[in-house]
Formats: C-alpha cells, structure tokens, sequence
C-alpha cells in the first residue's frame, strides 16, 4: 500500500505511482477536510474519495491503468497525479 499525506494543503508526495491492483490510502493530517478527485471528469471521476475529514483516511484500489490527475475540489490549487502501470 502506498499512502499520500495531505498536509498543509498538499498532498505528499504529489505523484505516486503504483500497479494494477495496488492499493492508495489518502490520510488527512491536515486542519480541514479535503478531497482527492479526479480532475476535469464532466461525469462521475474515475477517483473521487467524496470528503475526508481531518485525522481520516481513504482507500482507493487502482484497477484500471492510466495517469489521474486529482484536485482536492474544496481547494482546487491542490494538485496530485496518480499513475497506475
């Protein structure tokens, strides 16, 4: 398992690359909610952890391969990329 940080309106780090199959846990180590979603998705996001509170995680299970930008969408100058190979 691979685990993203979100921290001080980051997330850390902010590329994570994993396999088919490998699971990402996002925890929230910040002092607000935040999201990790899919960015420019007009339909429902390949990643959408909808909100993680503070002191929360989220745990996402990459089945499909390809490169996911994501936004937290309460604080869209957050950026992540997820690349699953």
């Amino acid at each position: 398992m691979v685990t993203v940080v979100i921290r001080a309106f980051k997330f850390e780090p902010a590329t994570v690359t994993v396999n088919v199959g490998d699971t990402v846990e996002w925890k929230n180590d910040d002092i607000v909610p935040h999201t990790a979603t899919a960015d420019g998705e007009a339909q429902k996001p390949a990643l959408d952890s909808g909100t993680i509170q503070t002191g929360a995680t989220w745990r996402y299970v990459a089945r499909n391969k390809g490169t996911y930008n994501y936004i937290c969408i309460l604080h869209p100058n957050m950026k992540g990329e997820l690349i699953v190979q």
